[in-house]
């Protein structure tokens, strides 16, 4: 007979940079734009203004950010090049403004200048990628952006006042379940880290699948509201490692197949859409506790997948 111990917090990871690599931390402090520092910075095409990310650019993982929040330093960190330097936390009011579309958000964003272009675009051009929407490898110059946090307006849920999405696709915040991910992997023909998922929150010691029926969950100081299991996009195909797309097709594929729900068909689901209710910090370690589960006859069950609880 299988012995469950009790949820907690296995691990938190921060994203400075929308689709580049993360930085692993022990504790993080949540608040009305998900997880502090997580996704505040983007590059976007010169030319056109267009966000990238990983789906056309792997490569962009293997760009490191550190932070050193005493000092004020977001270091950017790549094989091949120098360390580039600049501060955390800006004075915004000098620099230019750029209206900047991400998915179907119009933004008002802060461009960083030209030398972090510069050695933003060297970058691409010692990691040129060989994408199906990119099959040339031609690399376009690019720009740093971010928000200014004290106008900056994105709400995550219309339902849920004063809670806004930082430069994410779907939510403030993204968190998984390890045991979930050992199911998944039993059926896949590689083994993938979580890692691939970006989440920030991961979570060990639960039921597999048992994250489908949480509606609010108290973790630490804050909570948090379940909205939806996340639709996966090809990201997770790329290895965060070495920045190659798997040979064998990766996940996201065999996710339509195991974790497509009826109500979104055609789209594979796992990890969770998170928006935090009340703030606070989340530290490794922390247990989790269900404060209120989705009621029996609003839940919702993968096409392929058994209920296991």
């Amino acid at each position: 007979m299988p012995i469950f111990t009790e949820p907690k917090v296995e691990n938190i990871h921060i994203y400075p940079i929308k689709s580049c690599h993360g930085i692993q931390v022990e504790e993080c402090q949540t608040g009305y734009l998900g997880v502090e520092y997580d996704r505040r910075f983007m590059m976007i095409e010169e030319d056109t203004n267009k966000f990238i990310t990983q789906r056309k650019y792997p490569s962009l993982c293997l760009l490191y950010p550190k932070i050193n929040i005493k000092k004020n330093i977001l270091t950017l960190t790549a094989q091949g090049q120098d360390d580039f330097e600049f501060p955390l936390q800006q004075d915004l009011s000098q620099l230019p403004q750029l209206t900047i579309k991400l998915w179907k958000d119009t933004l008002i964003l802060f461009d960083l200048g030209q030398k972090v272009a510069d050695w933003l675009t060297q970058f691409l051009i010692l990691h040129k990628d060989h994408t199906d929407e990119n099959d040339q490898g031609e690399v376009p110059r690019v720009r740093l952006v971010t928000i200014d946090p004290g106008v900056y307006s994105r709400p995550a849920h219309p339902n849920l006042p004063g809670v806004h999405l930082p430069l994410t696709d779907e939510s403030p915040i993204s968190m998984g379940c390890l045991t979930s991910l050992e199911e998944i992997n039993k059926t896949l023909k590689n083994k993938i880290p979580m890692s691939r998922f970006r989440n920030n929150i991961n979570i060990s010691g639960t039921v597999p699948w048992e994250e489908d029926h949480w509606l609010v969950v108290s973790i630490g100081e804050a909570t948090f509201y379940i909205v939806q299991p996340t639709a996966r996009c090809p990201i997770p195909n790329i290895d965060q490692e070495t920045g190659k797309k798997d040979a064998w097709c990766g996940p996201t594929d065999h996710l339509k197949k195991l974790r497509q729900f009826r109500e979104e068909p055609g789209q594979g689901q796992f990890c969770c859409d998170v928006i935090p209710l009340t703030f606070g910090k989340v530290r490794v370690g922390d247990t989790i506790k269900v404060l209120e589960r989705i009621p029996k006859d609003h839940r919702q069950f993968p096409i392929q997948q058994s209920c296991t609880i």
